[in-house]
């Protein structure tokens, strides 16, 4: 079993409306992704900011009862992703493997997460998808991360980015080839979800 953040603090202003509120056929863009992610999660922790109440409340409706689902309140969201990835590393026990989810990205297919789970090593400290788009492999995301990561990721000041601490430690960075190309896709604007939503 994992431990999963779920980064949904962002001002979505690109987007126009909150990203993790998206229609996708009936449901909520974060009740896709809580769906994909339960199974192998422990315990969810959703990093949220301005939208903590609207978001919480519509995540109620669909679990009610489950207490393996936290909402945290980022107060700094405001300087950037890393401020919500600290908060998130702050309340994970760091005993299990650490999964990272983005709000941008709820068309990932459960395979990707299969995989993922399937390989799963502590010994790795870092582990991530990758696509082969023509002659390149570009690794994308969900990211996962060994218990070890949490003091990394808490040593660092909130200004930071985490692609730079990944750089530190590429070499204990293991890739996971995948077949979805949802991998590499941000949902940004209004355009990215009506192209996805249509293709």
């Amino acid at each position: 079993m994992l431990e999963t953040i779920i980064l949904s603090a962002g001002q979505s202003s690109r987007m126009g409306r909150d990203k993790a509120l998206l229609d996708i056929n009936g449901i909520p863009a974060i009740i896709h992704i809580i769906n994909k992610v339960i199974s192998f999660s422990d315990h969810i922790y959703i990093i949220l900011g301005d939208n903590l109440e609207s978001v919480k409340s519509r995540v109620l409706e669909y679990f009610e009862n489950h207490d393996c689902i936290s909402f945290i309140h980022n107060e700094v969201h405001l300087k950037g992703m890393f401020s919500s990835i600290r908060k998130g590393f702050q309340e994970v026990k760091g005993e299990n493997g650490i999964m990272l989810q983005l709000i941008d990205q709820p068309f990932i297919s459960q395979n990707v997460y299969e995989e993922l789970v399937s390989n799963y090593s502590s010994e790795n400290l870092i582990m991530q998808p990758s696509y082969i788009k023509g002659e390149f492999k570009r690794g994308g995301h969900p990211l996962v991360f060994a218990p070890a990561f949490k003091d990394i990721v808490l040593s660092h000041a909130d200004e930071y980015q985490l692609n730079e601490i990944i750089k530190k430690y590429s070499e204990r960075r293991k890739f996971i080839e995948v077949t979805d190309e949802s991998i590499l896709h941000n949902l940004n604007t209004k355009k990215d979800f009506n192209d996805k939503l249509s293709g």
